[in-house]
């Protein structure tokens, strides 16, 4: 059900956003989107792990210090500089919308459900660079759309490197309470389709927003993301051929 509802929701919302102007009254929704988003990607992992009342608690603990850490950062600048959120992503507490815990497990589970590595020093490092290859699209966009304001004069869009650093480093230590179990093809692809698919959805919002080097960035992460699925089949392929031959 809860695929259906994700689906539904970002073709919806997709539409509205690159063809038509959001109402206000409506804003509540990206906050939604998120939440739906983080279930989606929990569901995909349960079927990774079969584990679901273990998941739970994880994402309650991934949730809770990526939301600790975002309330520090945005009265400190540290880790990710200088910041402030708007209200467009709903309610939240010192300064951070609650939905921002919500895209943390999100992106940090979707991250693992691509990554395929045999321990989980080097799972880490590959979430890592999936998460901030991630948000080199996310950011200018969700800045653009005015999610958040940075006070930075970075030279890509404003958004100061220790963010990115900070996504890394977040996000690879993260990883390191999750499981590591073999995935399935299948699975595998589910998860590459879904960090596909909200690529392409920051990447068209981006060149709306005028920022068409960051839709072509999109597009090469989709097809970086699709290569590493191929890669992986063809290896799986070989190590197959190999031990039967």
């Amino acid at each position: 059900m809860i695929s259906v509802i994700f689906w539904i929701w970002y073709s919806i919302g997709l539409v509205l956003m690159l063809f038509y102007h959001v109402p206000d009254a409506l804003n509540f929704s990206n906050g939604l989107f998120l939440l739906f988003f983080a279930i989606y990607a929990l569901k995909l992992e349960k079927e990774h792990t079969g584990q679901y009342k273990k998941l739970i608690p994880l994402a309650l603990v991934v949730g809770t210090i990526t939301f600790t850490i975002e309330a520090v950062g945005v009265w400190t600048g540290i880790p990710f500089g200088q910041y402030a959120y708007s209200s467009v992503l709903g309610i939240g507490v010192f300064g951070v919308p609650f939905a921002i815990a919500c895209a943390w497990v999100g992106v940090l589970i979707n991250a693992l459900l691509i990554s395929n590595t045999h321990s989980k020093w080097s799972r880490a490092i590959e979430v890592g660079i999936w998460v901030v290859l991630f948000d080199l699209v996310l950011d200018p966009v969700a800045y653009a759309r005015g999610f958040w304001s940075w006070e930075s004069t970075s030279a890509y869009f404003g958004i100061p490197v220790e963010n990115f650093i900070s996504w890394f480093l977040i996000a690879a230590i993260l990883s390191l309470v999750f499981p590591l179990n073999p995935m399935s093809e299948g699975l595998r692809r589910k998860g590459t389709i879904l960090f596909q698919a909200m690529l392409l959805m920051f990447g068209f919002l981006g060149l709306k927003e005028g920022m068409t080097g960051v839709f072509f960035l999109s597009v090469v992460l989709v097809l970086v993301a699709e290569g590493r699925v191929l890669l992986d089949q063809s290896r799986q392929k070989r190590f197959i051929s190999n031990r039967f031959s």
